[in-house]
């Protein structure tokens, strides 16, 4: 794994820095933002935005007019079979934006629709979005696309407007719920050669163990990260996968495996940035984008009407995910909220999880135990944080004979090549029947 050189040694490859591609302008796009947000603080507008609740599945693809000044909200069909007394107002509630598409941020497509954050996303962000991506896919109409993903996500959006730009066909993949085998036939029927999909789509298709077709060339994962065995086991199966980093709040990715990975089946930790976007890392660590990809504003729904404000900052947008920037890319470590600071630097927990589990599945002593097991990270005088693994299993018999000394060395030992120094579980493993003070 890739990763910077720790403080006072020369990181081989050159200081760290500002990834920068060409980034492609929207003219006045962020003077007409705010114009268009005047005004709009603390009330509604006419309600002329229309609500459309696309069907589960991908069977719906609309032509949603990408050259239009209108505006439309794209919803989670289940809204507004439970609550429609409250996506009923939604177009009356949020500001009227010409030539946007409302989505609902990541994570809360499943909440109440009254107490949802919504991204407007102008048509020219999604369409920039849709430019660099077919860019990096050396995407043409040749391409049929195999459509797996919700509407109202930014990912199954996307494929729309990347058809849309290079006369790509498309397909449904997906009619009502999400099916792996029913996917991987319309694969073949059509001789797709692209889709997207997220990492639980990824897993069905692996433990089913479905090869893909000889057509497909590409298959974009995104919603959240590919966990590397996956990678491993998709890839060896000949799945193309392209592990992908994006938000609502970019309109879909902004950095992309390469299609020259799949000469390799190494997890690609560094994800080369799109010809569309920038990044750096903030002060505290966390990624922060620019690109003509980017939401126009925020909007949530209140009691008197609507809130909205503009989220960026002097054009940067700060996202809530721990990264490194290299020349070459972006190595994301995970999301701020699941990190604490452990001499002081930041360890994504999720991280360390990932590797004491991957650990677990090869450790003799644990291989088919099944053991449940997390890392957490209570206060520590001197650390900040002391990382400990803990493991569960119902049967207390079971952890009675686990010899914990023989596990915290083979767990040193897994990590000495894998984690710096401060990111390992070198202080206990424990098990949960043991109450522990710090």
């Amino acid at each position: 794994m890739r990763r910077a050189a720790a403080r006072g040694t020369p990181d081989p490859r050159g200081p760290r820095r500002t990834a920068r591609a060409p980034v492609q302008r929207v003219p006045r796009l962020e003077r007409a933002a705010a114009t268009a947000l005047r005004g709009t603080a603390h009330r509604g507008l006419a309600p002329v935005t229309p609500l459309l609740a696309p069907p589960p599945g991908a069977a719906f693809l609309p032509d949603l007019e990408w050259e239009g000044r209108g505006s439309l909200i794209l919803a989670n069909p289940e809204w507004a079979r439970r609550w429609p007394q409250a996506t009923g107002p939604l177009p009356s509630l949020l500001p009227d934006l010409a030539g946007h598409v409302w989505l609902a941020t990541s994570g809360s497509t499943s909440a109440d629709p009254s107490h949802v954050t919504w991204v407007a996303l102008a048509k020219t962000a999604i369409l920039a979005s849709a430019a660099a991506v077919n860019a990096h896919l050396e995407s043409t109409a040749a391409d049929t696309w195999a459509h797996a993903l919700p509407l109202f996500h930014a990912g199954g959006l996307g494929i729309l407007a990347r058809a849309r730009l290079s006369g790509a066909r498309v397909i449904a993949a997906v009619e009502g719920r999400w099916d792996a085998w029913r996917f991987r036939e319309r694969l073949v029927e059509e001789r797709c050669t692209l889709t997207a999909l997220v990492p639980s789509q990824v897993h069905d298709l692996v433990t089913a163990r479905f090869h893909p077709p000889p057509s497909l060339r590409a298959v974009i994962v995104g919603g959240a990260r590919l966990d590397p065995e996956l990678h491993r086991e998709a890839r060896g199966l000949g799945w193309p996968c392209l592990p992908s980093y994006g938000l609502t709040e970019t309109a879909s990715q902004v950095a992309t495996a390469t299609l020259g990975s799949l000469s390799s089946r190494s997890y690609p930790v560094v994800l080369p940035l799109l010809a569309h976007a920038a990044a750096r890392a903030g002060s505290d660590g966390r990624l922060e984008l620019r690109a003509a990809s980017l939401l126009t504003c925020y909007a949530e729904a209140t009691e008197d009407g609507a809130r909205v404000w503009d989220p960026k900052h002097e054009g940067w947008f700060a996202t809530d995910d721990l990264g490194v920037v290299y020349a070459e890319g972006i190595e994301v470590l995970g999301r701020a909220s699941d990190s604490v600071k452990v001499l002081g630097e930041l360890v994504p927990l999720s991280r360390v999880e990932a590797q004491a589990r991957t650990w677990a599945s090869e450790e003799p002593m644990l291989r088919g135990l099944g053991l449940d097991l997390a890392v957490v990270a209570p206060p520590h005088q001197r650390l900040g944080h002391e990382l400990i693994l803990v493991v569960a299993h119902p049967d207390h018999d079971v952890l009675r004979r686990l010899d914990l000394d023989a596990l915290r060395e083979s767990l040193l030992r897994s990590s000495q090549d894998t984690l710096l120094p401060f990111k390992r579980v070198l202080h206990d493993i424990t098990d949960a029947r043991t109450p522990r003070t710090t």
